[in-house]
């Protein structure tokens, strides 16, 4: 289903302007985060399926995002995951925690 989806936009892939986000339709309003390594596996698919269908130069620059409620407890795991470059926030945006999310990431990517 991913290359479904992607089918249509591999050849408008630029890695200096397009940012992918991702996140699982059943994490959607109901606060349930995929496990890192559940979110590390499609997130590598969606690379390697850019690498396949574009380039893997496309692949390797895109920054894929993770947005399944993300938040301060689970953004140093998620964040750890070599494909997950960074958070697409709901909710927790509005909080104090935000903080601590963004950290995290800066943290595991710097």
């Amino acid at each position: 289903e991913m290359h479904v989806q992607l089918t249509p936009i591999y050849s408008l892939l630029d890695p200096s302007s397009v940012v992918i986000a991702y996140e699982p339709v059943w994490a959607i309003g109901t606060g349930v985060t995929a496990t890192p390594e559940d979110a590390q596996a499609t997130h590598k698919g969606i690379r390697d399926l850019i690498a396949e269908h574009a380039s893997a130069e496309v692949a390797e620059g895109i920054r894929i995002q993770y947005g399944g409620s993300a938040n301060a407890a689970n953004a140093p795991d998620l964040s750890a995951q070599p494909d997950i470059d960074g958070f697409l926030v709901g909710g927790a945006s509005l909080k104090p925690e935000f903080k601590e999310i963004v950290a995290a990431i800066s943290k595991a990517k710097a």
